[in-house]
């Protein structure tokens, strides 16, 4: 029994509260129900992922398989028909069931699988046309043909009204605002998976420019809906890069991997890092790593287009070819990072890139225009080092002067002494001529550099100290 003994006016009262409340252990455990629960989401997850793994994996068996009891228009159908059974498949689980992440993977799978109809279509449409002449021989699971023309056109009519409202449907689930759009948009980027062409450079132009596209739509519709930023927003935003990736895959595992396809595939990785570290909310981790991954992406871009374009050009212009398209792409990232030590190692690369690529050309070769050449860039980079008060590029554009006059001097001698007079005399009215433009315009050009240098320094600064 419970007493509460209560004083007033020196009299004692006892108050009888009834027997004390107890509370009995229940026979369920709140804690072991949940964590029951939990054990069967686990469950049910793992076996939502064996299934989606099985489905990737029969999909792949059926693109390898021969199927040799049909012809490919009937191979290509059933492709078709099971694309239709996972959106299918989705469906009946959202409304059948309410059950809707199993719905989710389903129509996922289906927008996966959309790629991969068209580029059947395209295998199918290439056995007939090819703009580029490139056909080879293909693995047995890589050959598509179609017999009978005509049919050309029923098959994909038929494939297009199954294709769209799946489609739009998957979009609708992923990102309903921005279904519409993503939709238009996937679509067309599917569509470059249907045009007859094969080469390294026709291949890798249409996947940059696929990039380019999808980093676009990506850009502009990121920040208007936020179902964008859930994961299924974000697989929906992935799946616009997909038909540019397949594109690239299959010119590198069918045909022969050269210099222009390497190049195209560095800059679409390249400008893929660059639209993700200007996000408005990205992570200044996961933007820096990007940004010290585009550094090699940037050297191998350059490198891998002056290695296309060797046969094509003088070997005087190699080093100029490699120096500005290193040049032009570390600027841009030495203008976006935030990270001044970053900043600072690539603005010395930049420096030690340029150099060593007019030192090699000049030892490889001393010819007159390699080392006039060479001369015109150690110049420049001396310039730049003294009015952006940077010491690397300067030191770099002396031992760049030094090597031009130690391998090409001869070189350049023999020049003038083989030239005439109104040679002599051009040149020496361009000399003139371009040191008046220099005294005319070039205070502006140092106020504009040393202004937008001051401009990062500032940047950087602020960074540093909020950091």
């Amino acid at each position: 029994m419970n007493t509460r003994v209560a004083n007033q006016y020196d009299d004692d009262y006892h108050v009888d509260l009834g027997p004390k409340f107890e509370p009995r252990t229940s026979r369920f455990d709140v804690d072991r129900i949940m964590d029951s629960i939990r054990n069967f989401a686990t469950v049910s997850e793992g076996l939502r992922v064996l299934g989606a793994a099985i489905l990737v994996v029969s999909m792949s068996m059926f693109l390898m398989q021969g199927w040799n009891d049909g012809n490919d228009i009937r191979r290509y159908l059933m492709l078709l028909t099971q694309t239709g059974l996972l959106a299918a498949a989705g469906f009946a689980l959202s409304h059948g069931l309410k059950e809707t992440k199993g719905a989710r993977l389903f129509f996922g799978l289906a927008l996966i699988s959309i790629p991969a109809n068209f580029t059947i279509l395209g295998a199918l449409l290439y056995s007939v046309f090819q703009w580029d002449g490139a056909l080879t021989t293909y693995p047995g699971y890589a050959t598509w043909t179609i017999e009978n023309i005509a049919s050309t056109g029923i098959t994909l009519a038929g494939a297009m009204v199954v294709l769209l409202p799946i489609t739009m449907f998957c979009f609708a689930i992923m990102a309903r605002h921005s279904a519409k759009t993503l939709s238009l948009h996937f679509f067309a980027l599917n569509m470059m998976l249907l045009l007859p062409i094969r080469s390294s450079l026709a291949a890798g132009t249409v996947a940059l420019l696929g990039t380019l596209y999808a980093l676009q739509v990506v850009r502009g519709v990121i920040g208007k809906d936020m179902a964008l930023k859930t994961a299924e927003g974000k697989f929906a935003l992935i799946a616009l890069f997909i038909p540019a990736g397949i594109i690239l895959f299959r010119s590198m595992y069918f045909y022969q991997v050269d210099s222009l396809l390497i190049a195209m595939l560095a800059m679409a990785a390249f400008m893929a890092a660059r639209q993700a570290t200007m996000f408005p909310e990205r992570s200044a981790r996961v933007a820096l790593v990007l940004e010290m991954l585009s550094v090699p992406f940037a050297f191998i871009f350059s490198l891998a287009l002056t290695n296309a374009l060797l046969p094509s050009i003088p070997w005087a212009l190699v080093a100029p070819v490699f120096a500005v398209a290193y040049s032009v792409l570390a600027a841009d990232l030495v203008r976006r990072t935030e990270n001044r030590n970053l900043a600072a190692a690539i603005g010395v690369s930049i420096s030690l890139f340029v150099a060593f690529s007019f030192m090699f050309c000049v030892a490889a070769e001393p010819a007159a225009l390699t080392t006039f050449l060479s001369l015109i860039a150690a110049g420049l980079m001396v310039m730049a080092g003294i009015a952006l008060g940077n010491r690397t590029a300067i030191i770099a554009g002396i031992l760049t002067a030094i090597a031009s006059l130690a391998f090409g001097a001869q070189a350049l001698v023999s020049l003038v002494l083989d030239s005439s007079w109104i040679e002599l005399a051009v040149f020496g009215a361009c000399a003139i001529t371009l040191g008046s433009i220099l005294d005319r315009h070039g205070v502006a050009i140092n106020l504009r550099l040393a202004t937008w240098y001051g401009a990062l320094e500032d940047r950087n600064e602020e960074i540093a100290l909020d950091g």
